[in-house]
């Protein structure tokens, strides 16, 4: 299994970041599957109201990240170490697609389908950016859920997916820093 590094980290709270705010009244829990360059890295995400987390495992453990739009805070969990880093909502990372992209030079829908039971629309979007002066990305949106459930990127060689969706009551817990846990100020400062 690939390793889940620092790299890693920012790619995935950028992700995290980039959620439109229309999603927020989704409430679910599903399987999340990144695959980069032929590699899957698995994941976990779950959304409530205004709040999302995702969990990953790696070779140095689990890390996990909370978005709170409520508290316009992101957390930055490592368990195993029993630390984590408080930064305000709002930072400008690399790699946020979990949306369409408002700057998108065009957005073409190519078809519907079902998708893990729910109805999609693929759409076809246009970026500016990479090799060629342009990217293509496909988005299959479920408008049940307010989301893209899968994005993929060819010339980027990566795809992003939920599956086994399950739209179910999720505790407020899950969404908070566990008791306990040393807050660092800095991801340089997590272990």
């Amino acid at each position: 299994m690939p390793q889940l590094t620092w790299k890693w980290l920012v790619f995935w709270l950028a992700l995290a970041l980039a959620w439109p705010l229309g999603v927020w009244g989704a409430e679910f829990s599903a399987k999340m599957v990144l695959t980069q360059q032929g590699h899957d890295i698995p994941g976990k995400i779950y959304v409530k109201d205004k709040k999302m987390r995702q969990d990953f495992l790696d070779d140095r453990g689990q890390t996990i990240t909370i978005v709170r739009r409520d508290k316009n805070r992101v957390w930055v969990i490592l368990p195993a170490e029993n630390t984590y880093v408080d930064m305000p909502l709002g930072l400008h990372l690399p790699g946020q697609f979990l949306q369409i992209p408002p700057e998108a030079m065009s957005k073409r829908p190519v078809g519907t389908e079902v998708m893990g039971g729910y109805q999609v629309e693929r759409l076809e979007v246009t970026l500016r950016g990479g090799p060629l002066g342009t990217t293509r990305q496909t988005f299959w949106v479920a408008p049940k859920l307010g989301l893209p459930i899968k994005t993929v990127s060819a010339d980027r060689q990566y795809a992003i997916e939920y599956r086994d969706i399950k739209e179910n009551k999720l505790e407020d817990r899950l969404f908070e820093v566990p008791p306990g846990c040393k807050k660092v100020t800095t991801v340089s400062e997590l272990p």
